[in-house]
């Protein structure tokens, strides 16, 4: 991979050269991240996987594909509902019969990225992989089936439930039984209860988020989210995860020929509103895999990341070059993309930035309506029958809301504008990591408060998610 004219060489003769040195540098205390591990060579540390854990989760549904003994009626066009029964069905009962395994793993069902609907480990009764299958019948569908590519976490969670059903093991042990073995992938496991019993954490990375405020990064604590089997849950390293590129760069076994292709098969545009950038195509999805050309060579890969860790990996068929790479930071996978990509020279993409409050809510009368009640008449319990129950508190004579219960952490934080309208910050824990929405409240024609709604829950943007009183006050 040398480079031309002004191009820095980051590659020479199959090593990293001097110069990518600088460039991790340089990405490092851009993105204010404290380390990093690339492959190769790599060093034994185990991260967080994150959702490079979906490529897993895919390549396992194509052994039971292939094991027409065990499961004949099994293809990656078998609708999900004739393999586990009553477990799926979806809000729209004319989809429950429809959506199929390759449909759920390509992320083109029609469900949002609902993760806000999940009970974490710090719920009264958190939920299992089987709990979050079931509760899809209340999650609204957002677009018609195969419309349009929608990032869904609980889709793989769904997969992850409909092996473990087939199969009668925990995912984990059918994982480290028909793929990690046979690669061998030793330092690899399923979560962090599955790395303590096997090996201790000893070799367990710590993990960091920059707070832009202070200007410096804190310790923050490892997250578990066992409901989040299939779409995540992974612990490994660079060095196991290189031979799991090899295996996909060579089409070798434990998957057979017909298996690799599937898994790298294209099923949907995942931008097609996005201009394209020169000497890049379209990002496409496969099954746990986007794939993409850039000037002429196909990219096939998948990023991962979760509060305090980023990852990622991707191959070039053609060349039989991969990358695989690890920072445990909240937000390293945007050194990881600077790193990454300048191998092709891809610009970094823009940090997110919170929608102002002009944005969210331009056309305000002056001087704003008042509220029609005093606060304490908003507050109590509210429950949706998808996205759960949730409590409004009053605090400092400000309204909050809150969702520490489950797997992302979070709490909103109300300031009124108008009328029944509030702004909304809604700050993740424990990385205080904001993002903005709006929300309102409805009242009854007795003047009692009934429901509050929300605009961005569950990553549903733009439709309002609502929640019921649970009684009257």
């Amino acid at each position: 991979m040398a480079n031309t004219d002004n191009r820095k060489t980051y590659m020479r003769d199959g090593k990293f050269t001097p110069e990518f040195d600088e460039l991790v540098k340089e990405k490092l205390e851009r993105w204010h991240v404290p380390g990093m591990v690339m492959d190769s060579p790599g060093y034994p540390t185990n991260l967080n996987c994150a959702s490079m854990t979906k490529a897993f989760t895919a390549a396992a549904t194509s052994l039971l594909v292939d094991d027409e003994k065990e499961f004949l009626v099994m293809k990656w066009d078998t609708p999900i509902s004739r393999l586990i029964g009553d477990d799926f069905v979806l809000s729209d009962g004319r989809y429950t019969a429809e959506v199929t395994i390759e449909d759920m793993l390509s992320h083109r069902s029609g469900l949002p990225d609902c993760d806000d609907a999940c009970y974490g480990i710090f719920a009264k009764k958190p939920d299992t992989i089987k709990d979050v299958t079931i509760k899809l019948r209340h999650i609204p569908l957002i677009h018609p089936l195969r419309a349009k590519f929608d990032y869904c976490n609980v889709g793989y969670v769904t997969i992850a439930h409909m092996v473990e059903t087939l199969t009668g093991q925990w995912l984990g042990d059918f994982f480290r039984e028909k793929i990690w073995k046979p690669l061998g992938m030793k330092s690899t496991f399923y979560g962090p209860e599955d790395l303590r019993q096997r090996q201790g954490l000893d070799d367990l990375a710590k993990c960091y988020h920059w707070d832009e405020k202070e200007k410096r990064l804190f310790e923050i604590s490892w997250g578990e989210q066992p409901e989040g089997g299939g779409c995540g849950e992974m612990i490994s390293n660079v060095l196991d995860y290189a031979e799991f590129l090899k295996c996909m760069m060579k089409k070798s076994e434990p998957f057979s020929e017909k298996g690799h292709n599937e898994l790298i098969k294209p099923r949907i545009i995942t931008n097609p509103d996005e201009e394209s950038k020169p000497f890049m195509a379209h990002r496409l999805y496969a099954l746990g895999w986007e794939v993409q050309s850039f000037h002429g060579e196909t990219v096939i890969g998948h990023d991962g990341a979760v509060d305090g860790f980023a990852s990622k990996m991707f191959y070039l068929p053609r060349l039989k070059w991969g990358l695989v790479a690890f920072g445990n930071k909240s937000f390293a996978d945007q050194a990881l993309d600077g790193i990454a990509w300048a191998l092709e020279a891809q610009e970094v993409w823009d940090k997110y930035e919170p929608k102002p409050r002009e944005e969210l809510f331009p056309n305000l009368p002056q001087p704003p309506i008042p509220l029609s009640r005093s606060l304490p008449a908003y507050v109590g319990e509210y429950e949706h029958p998808g996205f759960g129950k949730t409590v409004v508190n009053l605090k400092d004579n400000k309204l909050e809301v809150d969702f520490m219960d489950r797997t992302w952490r979070f709490m909103l934080y109300l300031e009124h504008v108008s009328g029944e309208f509030f702004f909304v910050e809604k700050t993740g824990y424990p990385t205080k990591e904001v993002e903005t929405c709006r929300a309102q409240f409805r009242i009854d024609a007795d003047g009692m408060v009934r429901s509050f709604g929300v605009d961005h829950i569950g990553r549903i943007e733009d439709k309002w998610v609502w929640f019921e009183r649970e009684k009257s006050p």
